[in-house]
C-alpha cells in the first residue's frame, strides 16, 4: 500500500505543477510558446539504434589447442553477418565457446554455451544460447542473443556452426 500511494503522490504532484506552468507536457515543450524561440542545449546527435534478426553459418577449422584444452577453430561465416571468425571451443559436460566475428564495418564479441549430444565416435553435435556482449566499429554498442548449434568433427576438430538470434546494435 505504501508503494501505491507514493506513487500516487508523485503522480498527483507531476501533474499539480504541470498545470501550473512549471513542468511542460511533451506536446507544449515541442510547440513552445507563441514569439518565443526554443533553445535546445548543445550535444550530439543520438545514435539511432538498429535490430537485426539473424543467421549465421560458418565452417571452421582447427588451429591449436592452448594449454587449458581450449579448441581455438577459425573460419568464414556466411549468411545475415558475413566475416570471419575466430572461436575457442571448450567441450566438456557443456560446451562452451568464446567468439570474435570481424566483419567490413566492424566486430562482435560474445560467448555461447551449449549441451553436447553424442552422435558417435565421429561426430559430437551441440544445442544451447550464445551471447553478444560486445563489438567494435559499427557494432561499438552491440548487444544480442539466439541460438547456437553445431557439429564437431572428432577426426579432425573442425566444427560446422550455426547461430540465429537477435543484433541490437
Amino acid at each position: 500500500m505504501r508503494t501505491i500511494s507514493y506513487t500516487l503522490g508523485l503522480f498527483a504532484a507531476a501533474a499539480a505543477l504541470t498545470a501550473l506552468g512549471v513542468v511542460a507536457t511533451p506536446g507544449q515543450a515541442a510547440q513552445g510558446r507563441a514569439g518565443q524561440r526554443a533553445l535546445a542545449p548543445s550535444r550530439p546527435a543520438a545514435h539511432t539504434a538498429r535490430a537485426l534478426n539473424i543467421t549465421d553459418t560458418a565452417h571452421l577449422r582447427f588451429v591449436r589447442e592452448t594449454a587449458g584444452s581450449v579448441l581455438i577453430d577459425e573460419g568464414k561465416a556466411a549468411g545475415g553477418l558475413p566475416g570471419t571468425i575466430k572461436v575457442g571451443f571448450e567441450v566438456n559436460a557443456t560446451v562452451k565457446a568464446s567468439f570474435t566475428l570481424a566483419t567490413r564495418h566492424g566486430s562482435l564479441i560474445g560467448s555461447g554455451l551449449a549441451k553436447p549430444h553424442s552422435s558417435g565416435n565421429d561426430y559430437s553435435s551441440f544445442a544451447g544460447t550464445l551471447t553478444i556482449t560486445h563489438g567494435t566499429g559499427r557494432y561499438a554498442h552491440a548487444h544480442g542473443q539466439g541460438g547456437f548449434y553445431g557439429v564437431i568433427d572428432r577426426g579432425n576438430d573442425a566444427v560446422t556452426v550455426q547461430t540465429t538470434g537477435t543484433l541490437a546494435y
